[in-house]
């Protein structure tokens, strides 16, 4: 076939997949398709093509399929078709599988929704969660590493493939980082190229606190909780810890049927974030980070915690 396909009007090479990079799919998956990564949207997709264009394969099938697929060769797998009826198309897109109809239809993992005509994104105004765990994961570091591919990342971060690719696009919108497709093996690298120190200082406008929600309960919560609030300041700095702590977990972790928790009052303070509530390898004993920490307080109208925070993030080491 000609490996040059138009999607929406964006013109796009196929580089087929050598067969030692399949390794791991089944004979019969190997034989039925053609394998394909295209980028798009500074985002490597695998793209497969039915080798017999009258077989017929339902939208159920093709979702075991392209799952089998992505466990082998780590990337967004979509399927290319010549046409497809209308009421096919919603099947696919129940089933979650991703595909593309030439000129005519796409829907793909790098939009998450139906794509019927290209448009202009506007920079985003703040980074999603999943992008601002990202950025302070790198800040955090002590490594030297400023190059990262998004498989790296999903082996240290609990965020799934398809979550942290849309964090990459994010940050690169925001130009927080950039990226590039290394031509021999078609991985796509993230660099961070900006100092810590000035990367933190471009970062402020797209930063927001990580406290989703605050509730209030008078029993130590019982949970994957980490220290947050006053008592975590206290561990960084020279401001004297409260009798009651305030505790940090991630939303996706909270179960509010666990506790007796209120929005009013309480002895403890819980804070329900939206991303993870440490970072993997900072060695805090469950006391919130730094970064994470000043930006759940620096809206405190306690001029102490003011000047805390302010000699806390002066005092990186970056």
């Amino acid at each position: 076939m000609n490996n040059i396909i138009s999607i929406l009007g964006i013109h796009k090479e196929l580089i087929p997949i050598k067969k030692d990079k399949l390794r791991g799919l089944s004979a019969d998956i190997i034989l039925r398709f053609s394998f394909y990564t295209i980028d798009l949207n500074n985002q490597v997709l695998c793209v497969i093509q039915a080798n017999n264009a009258l077989e017929s394969i339902t939208p159920g099938k093709y979702k075991k399929i392209t799952r089998q697929i992505e466990t082998v060769i780590n990337m967004p797998v979509v399927v290319l078709l010549d046409s497809l009826a209308y009421y096919e198309r919603a099947r696919f897109i129940n089933q979650k599988v991703y595909f593309i109809i030439s000129d005519k239809y796409a829907f793909l993992p790098t939009l998450i929704v139906n794509v019927q005509a290209k448009k202009q994104d506007k920079k985003p105004r703040r980074l999603t969660p999943a992008a601002q765990y990202i950025l302070l994961y790198y800040l955090l570091d002590s490594n030297s590493e400023n190059e990262f591919t998004i498989k790296m990342l999903e082996g240290r971060v609990p965020f799934n493939y398809l979550t942290l690719a849309r964090a990459v696009t994010n940050l690169e919108k925001c130009q927080l980082c950039d990226s590039e497709i290394k031509s021999d093996t078609r991985i796509k690298l993230i660099r961070f190229k900006d100092s810590k120190r000035e990367l933190w200082r471009k970062a402020q406008s797209y930063l927001s606190s990580p406290v989703k929600k605050v509730l209030y309960c008078d029993e130590i919560p019982r949970a994957n909780f980490g220290i947050s609030g006053v008592n975590a300041l206290s561990h960084y700095s020279h401001l004297k810890p409260e009798k009651y702590e305030t505790m940090a977990v991630w939303d996706r972790q909270f179960n509010r049927t666990d506790g007796e928790y209120n929005e009013i009052e309480g002895l403890y303070r819980v804070e329900v974030w939206k991303y993870p509530v440490t970072i993997p390898y900072q060695m805090n004993g469950g006391i919130v980070d730094k970064l994470s920490l000043y930006l759940s307080m620096k809206d405190d109208p306690d001029p102490r915690i003011e000047k805390e925070l302010e000699l806390m993030i002066e005092e990186m080491k970056w």
